[in-house]
């Protein structure tokens, strides 16, 4: 009789100890995983990377020559033209054409916002240089309405035949006026023209060579031409009635 109880003390001993055994091993990995992978996270370099980023926008951004998407510091190529919020359009050519229907080419290193603003470039803040306003309203392209913008009370408008895309002279004349824009007179407004397109313009004005300009009143007609050989400031200025 004894030797029975014996056995069933062993027993119960057995599966205390046992019971025991597994809840202290439960107890060391009993950190609820909702907490476990929160603190993981935490300490992860890649989620702060991806927290950082998420406060980042998504840019359009002319970079080495090229239209590229940037989006939390990553650049990828720009395929199709978008739309932004406020109805700002960008071309994979760096064309930005405002709402109102003026017009900017972004330069280097220049880049659009989702919301529509600008990013200005450094170089263009640093004095005798423009800023990117200036050269929407007072560098932009040739239309009737900006003609007529261009020519109220005494001002003065400059239509300038470019060819933008293939032209050395054009290329370095677009390239001066961005950057001494600040040295044109604030009563002159320079209306660009696409050489290659614009054919009754180049008929109407006899234009028979790229990089040439012609001042004109308010009815268009002209009042004196010249071409700028890539000196397009200094030219201006030159010529200019």
């Amino acid at each position: 009789m004894k030797s029975q109880y014996l056995i069933l003390i062993i027993i119960v001993a057995v599966f205390a100890v046992g019971g025991l055994f597994y809840y202290s091993q439960s107890q060391q990995g009993s950190v609820p995983s909702e907490v476990k992978q929160a603190l993981e996270t935490q300490q992860s370099p890649e989620s702060e990377k991806g927290m950082e980023g998420s406060s980042m926008g998504l840019g359009y951004m002319m970079k080495n020559g090229e239209m590229m998407v940037e989006e939390n510091h990553n650049f990828s190529p720009m395929n199709a033209p978008v739309t932004l919020k406020d109805g700002t359009t960008v071309s994979t050519s760096g064309e930005v054409t405002k709402p109102d229907g003026s017009k900017i080419t972004l330069s280097e290193g220049q880049s659009m916002w989702t919301d529509g603003a600008f990013m200005k470039e450094e170089a263009m803040m640093e004095e005798g240089k423009s800023d990117d306003s200036t050269l929407l309203t007072r560098y932009t392209d040739y239309s009737q309405n900006n003609l007529a913008k261009a020519t109220s009370g005494n001002s003065k408008a400059v239509l300038f035949f470019a060819a933008l895309k293939w032209c050395p002279s054009c290329q370095a004349a677009d390239r001066d006026f961005k950057t001494n824009f600040s040295k044109v007179p604030r009563d002159v407004t320079i209306l660009k023209v696409d050489y290659d397109t614009a054919k009754e313009m180049k008929q109407k004005y006899a234009i028979t060579m790229q990089d040439t300009f012609v001042q004109v009143d308010s009815s268009g007609k002209e009042i004196t031409r010249w071409n700028s050989g890539g000196q397009g400031t200094s030219a201006l200025l030159a010529n200019l009635k």
